[in-house]
């Protein structure tokens, strides 16, 4: 670990630490599984701060320096981490004014209306994806999500016998994390390699993927390997959908950011099945994208809480979205 990583660490309590440890290497997958923890993490620090007897000044600042790492690191993959984050730290600096006890308390209060807020917006997701994949027999799912997740696990609860095609991922080993909970949830299992998408897909009523963010004009990012998956899905006509709280927007596109991708050196994981013998390693990249966009032609549609939106029409429900970001009217 860099020294910032450790620094940031160690203002954890011990039982939060393994929870870190698992965002930052990436042991534990799915942006709105690293919301719930970031959240979970500053209630801890703030916590902490009290039976420490700290000032507020002090638990401020070390909540702030929280943040900032997971908006800096976590964030700058997926645009929703940071989003969520600002939402549950909004106006934390104006706590400096306040008694120890109140200060703590709105941190914690803006972090539970957070998550009261996020966890009513994927109710309403998971009640649409249900409603469409009713008629669908065979599904596809590319990369761990845990709101596709809770998806299959419900519409399984029909009793309706599915087959569901699990594609490797290999670069995050994001298949495997799906496999228990849909064999507890009676799906025909089909575990493929992503190398076998083209052959396989084309059998599919539908394709669904979560969004580590999305543009406003409709290009959804997930992990590398998406993007294959929307250019087949295309090709074969089957509906690709992805299924994303709005909290995923990053609006910065609409104004000329474009978002840079992050790159991950896989030479650990390559290496596993290698042998190195005469080759020289230092002198090979092993570095891929983590994440790509999938552009919204290859996109049927978005569920969101707002509805199931056609790619080519978020850009107004994103514009909406983005004003209730900026806008004082967030009560969050």
């Amino acid at each position: 670990m860099d020294a910032q990583t450790i620094e940031v660490r160690e203002i954890l309590p011990d039982d939060m630490k393994v929870n870190f440890d698992g965002i930052v290497e990436q042991k534990i997958l799915g942006a709105s599984n690293h919301i719930r923890m970031i959240g979970e993490m500053i209630e801890a620090v703030a916590r902490r701060g009290v039976k420490e007897k700290e000032s507020i000044d002090a638990i401020v600042e070390k909540v702030n320096l929280l943040a900032q790492f997971f908006i800096q690191t976590r964030g700058e993959a997926s645009q929703a981490v940071s989003n969520a984050i600002y939402l549950m730290i909004r106006g934390i600096d104006a706590y400096k004014n306040l008694s120890v006890e109140e200060g703590v308390r709105k941190i914690i209060d803006a972090k539970n209306r957070y998550q009261v807020a996020s966890k009513e917006a994927l109710d309403k997701i998971i009640a649409y994806s249900r409603q469409l994949g009713s008629d669908m027999r065979t599904l596809f799912v590319f990369d761990y999500s845990s709101t596709i997740e809770r998806f299959l696990v419900e519409l399984s609860n029909d009793g309706i016998k599915r087959k569901i095609y699990i594609a490797e991922s290999r670069v995050i080993d994001g298949g495997e994390p799906f496999v228990a909970a849909c064999q507890k949830s009676n799906y025909d299992i089909h575990f493929i390699p992503d190398a076998a998408i083209m052959y396989y897909l084309k059998e599919c009523d539908a394709a669904f993927m979560g969004a580590e963010t999305f543009f406003a004009d409709g290009t959804g990012f997930n992990t590398i390997g998406s993007d294959l998956v929307g250019l087949v899905c295309k090709n074969y006509k089957v509906p690709l959908y992805f299924l994303t709280t709005l909290i995923k927007l990053d609006f910065r596109p609409t104004f000329g950011k474009m978002k840079k991708l992050v790159f991950n050196d896989i030479k650990s994981k390559a290496l596993d099945n290698w042998d190195p013998k005469g080759v020289e390693i230092d002198k090979i990249d092993f570095s891929t994208p983590e994440l790509v966009g999938v552009r919204s032609e290859y996109i049927e549609a978005f569920v969101t809480e707002k509805g199931i939106i056609p790619s080519a029409q978020m850009y107004p429900v994103s514009l909406e979205y983005y004003q209730y970001l900026r806008g004082d009217e967030c009560d969050v």
